[in-house]
């Protein structure tokens, strides 16, 4: 799967380091992985109607409020989702999830919210597989993101 994910960086000329590592299914668990850059973790909420979806990337040590999320796209209650709903809408499990798995929303439903904190900053994600990270520069992932046509936004969260 991870090689879906460098083709397209390739192709897109996008720099990035590939790390290989014991798989991990946390923020916790990566905690003694030696990567430059920032830690985050991908969190994807829906609305109560099941009719909005988001994936709201924050600093690892940050709480999501979901009350931020509501505000900024004027929505209803939100909750996690469930394990089903993520194998249907992107095809992962929990343990995996980061915007590169927004590739197999093909729906093109998923909205991103980033924390504002992110927006110049060397980051790490999963390449839909939770032994490797990459790491990269945000504005790659906005370039990245856009060549998927996924809707992407940031927010104080």
């Amino acid at each position: 799967m991870k090689q879906k994910i460098f083709n397209i960086l390739d192709e897109l000329n996008i720099d990035y380091t590939n790390y290989e590592h014991e798989p991990v299914h946390s923020c916790n668990d990566c905690k003694w992985i030696d990567i430059p850059g920032k830690r985050v973790k991908s969190l994807l909420i829906r609305n109560k109607k099941w009719t909005n979806f988001y994936m709201v990337v924050l600093w690892e040590e940050k709480k999501l409020e979901t009350n931020k999320v509501r505000e900024i796209f004027d929505d209803s209650k939100m909750s996690f989702f469930e394990e089903d709903l993520m194998m249907q809408k992107i095809g992962l499990k929990p343990g995996s999830v980061s915007p590169f798995a927004l590739i197999n929303n093909e729906e093109k439903d998923i909205k991103v919210v980033f924390d504002k904190d992110l927006r110049w900053v060397l980051i790490w994600f999963h390449p839909l597989q939770n032994d490797n990270t990459i790491v990269l520069q945000m504005e790659d992932v906005e370039v990245f993101l856009k060549h998927i046509w996924s809707e992407f936004y940031y927010g104080k969260l």
